[in-house]
């Protein structure tokens, strides 16, 4: 399955704009990041809350996640917190197609890198993860992801593509 993740997948930063309304959107406003699979290319809108609750949504859904829009200035590059990165991986729970399967380990080994999710083992090609807790806190239920087969190669250029939309030093 090294064919996965073939080329770049460049994901562009939020617009700034509602896909369905045109309205731009506010700084500290909430708004709904979608990936959208177009052919080969992974292209991203962003909806309003507004308009993503009334069931706007883009033919090939991919991934969504929610953010707040920060503006557009060079300083406030739209990035996934922790937060949101572990929502995508949530959003992305049931997927059936080989690329979302994918694209969901990689996320997956990414969060447990960050220390988000605690690895728990792995047997029959599924690997079990759960979100890391406090001590003081009751353990997450265990999350079972479909370990995915690629070259070398498309591992690193997806993990250097995660980077690029979570970067090693986003907050929570």
């Amino acid at each position: 399955m090294s064919q996965v993740f073939p080329g770049s997948y460049p994901i562009s930063h939020c617009s700034g704009v509602c896909t369905a309304s045109a309205r731009p959107f506010g700084v500290g406003e909430k708004y709904v990041a979608a990936l959208i699979m177009r052919g080969e290319e992974l292209e991203r809108r962003d909806y309003s809350i507004e308009s993503w609750t009334t069931g706007v949504r883009s033919e090939g859904l991919f991934a969504s996640w929610v953010s707040v829009y920060r503006g557009n200035n060079a300083a406030a590059k739209a990035t996934l917190s922790d937060d949101e990165a572990a929502d995508l991986f949530e959003q992305l729970g049931e997927v059936q197609a080989p690329t979302q399967q994918a694209f969901r380990y990689i996320l997956a080994l990414f969060l447990v890198r960050r220390k988000l999710f605690v690895y728990d083992g792995a047997a029959a090609g599924v690997m079990k993860i759960r979100r890391r807790t406090r001590a003081s806190e009751p353990q997450a239920p265990i999350v079972e992801v479909v370990e995915v087969s690629m070259s070398d190669e498309s591992l690193t250029s997806a993990i250097e593509q995660l980077k690029e939309l979570i970067p090693d030093g986003a907050a929570a």
